[in-house]
């Protein structure tokens, strides 16, 4: 894979791309883009260099999905990167599903390192689901508001599960979902940045996304949107205690940080159920809920596919009878077989630490069909049934 004609322009927004070109792979070349909204920084062109380490952290994953033998990029990417990225790759080769053998990268001769000595500032990534949400509430318990890792900015991003499609962009739903994030945004007071990339457009396989590059993609996203010294901070996904090999993990995300921006995978500490505990506390979050993976039109979720019904099951066991975002919280027991035919995958960590509350409220039957469900996950398991891969 060859990484060329990084190129930066500014003008209402700050639009950052690269040709990615495959060497071993018969796929087309194409443009890769980072647009980036932010109308504080759009005009600070002094600063509109292109951003090598967004489109390695973009790039190497897939470049190691598809068996190329180098990532060759014009322009120089942090050290501290390229070598996070090998370790990354060595963590994905133990958990299984990709080559063992890395590709190589290939950077421009070393020159002169150029890192802002600006104060660093704090940013997340928020598109509305428990865990970003849940890392805005943590930050400021930790934090006062003159802390470095005080969180102003938070990124939302078009392109990874919105818009994901190059058949369907899904511009509407976007705008929709952003609005619905201002009332939680002014409420704590943090600036929404846009962003919009087609990183997801490149060429991928089914399931790559959630088991192995989401983390390195949010990175990149990060890498691509602050020009200064930044702390990065993406909600983690499973509880420390249930580790689960995908993309983004609290072993390989920090490997994704460059000298100017570090990743931090927040919120590993605490299970789902604990995360929506102490959401719950908070009525403005609960009303920006957005967890469902399709489109349902002009809601922010359907409440019918198998993350809505957990995220309602969730809730329930949290004492939260019903939202704004899914409306009640209890969950008919006929929608399960219809939304999860299959065994519910790794989720089922998740369900099984909801069972005792759904029990006390009196929901035998329901944690009964849970409970086939996660029995069916452990076979599977157990016969060593996991992500694929190559």
């Amino acid at each position: 894979m060859i990484i060329r004609n990084l190129a930066t322009a500014v003008a209402d927004t700050r639009i950052t791309s690269a040709i990615v070109e495959w060497e071993d792979q018969p796929y087309p070349e194409q443009v890769l883009e980072f647009e980036i909204n932010d109308g504080e920084i759009a005009d600070a062109r002094q600063l509109d260099e292109p951003c090598a380490d967004a489109f390695l952290a973009a790039c190497f994953p897939l470049a190691a999905l598809h068996g190329e033998s180098r990532v060759r990029i014009e322009e120089n990417p942090c050290p501290m990167l390229v070598e996070g990225l090998r370790t990354a790759h060595a963590w994905w080769a133990s958990w299984g599903g990709m080559h063992l053998r890395s590709p190589i990268i290939e950077t421009p001769a070393w020159g002169i390192s150029k890192y802002p000595s600006a104060p660093r500032r704090a940013i997340s990534c928020l598109s509305g689901g428990v865990d970003g949400l849940h890392t805005l509430m943590h930050n400021r318990r930790l934090y006062r508001d003159d802390d470095p890792a005080y969180i102003r900015e938070a990124l939302f991003i078009h392109g990874f599960d919105i818009g994901k499609r190059p058949r369907d962009p899904e511009n509407e739903r976007f705008r929709i979902a952003l609005r619905r994030l201002e009332p939680v945004a002014a409420e704590i007071g943090v600036r929404l940045i846009p962003c919009r990339t087609n990183l997801r457009h490149l060429p991928s396989k089914p399931g790559f996304w959630a088991h192995r590059h989401n983390g390195a993609a949010l990175a990149a996203v990060g890498h691509a949107a602050t020009l200064g010294p930044a702390y990065l901070f993406v909600g983690g996904t499973y509880q420390v205690a249930n580790p689960v090999p995908v993309g983004s993990h609290p072993a390989v995300d920090g490997l994704f940080s460059s000298q100017r921006l570090t990743v931090i995978h927040d919120g590993s500490r605490f299970s789902r159920l604990e995360k929506v505990r102490d959401l719950a506390s908070w009525p403005t979050a609960l009303a920006a809920l957005r967890v469902c993976p399709g489109n349902p039109g002009d809601q922010p979720n359907c409440g019918r596919c198998e993350k809505c019904l957990r995220t309602r099951l969730e809730l329930l066991a949290a004492g939260v009878d019903e939202t704004a975002a899914f409306g009640p919280s209890l969950t008919p027991i006929e929608l399960w077989d219809r939304a999860v035919p299959q065994p519910i995958g790794d989720r089922a960590i998740r369900y099984e630490d909801l069972l005792p509350s759904l029990r006390a409220r009196g929901l035998g039957a329901l944690c009964r069909v849970l409970e086939r469900k996660i029995a069916a996950y452990r076979e599977r398991v157990g016969e060593g049934a996991r992500w694929s891969g190559i």
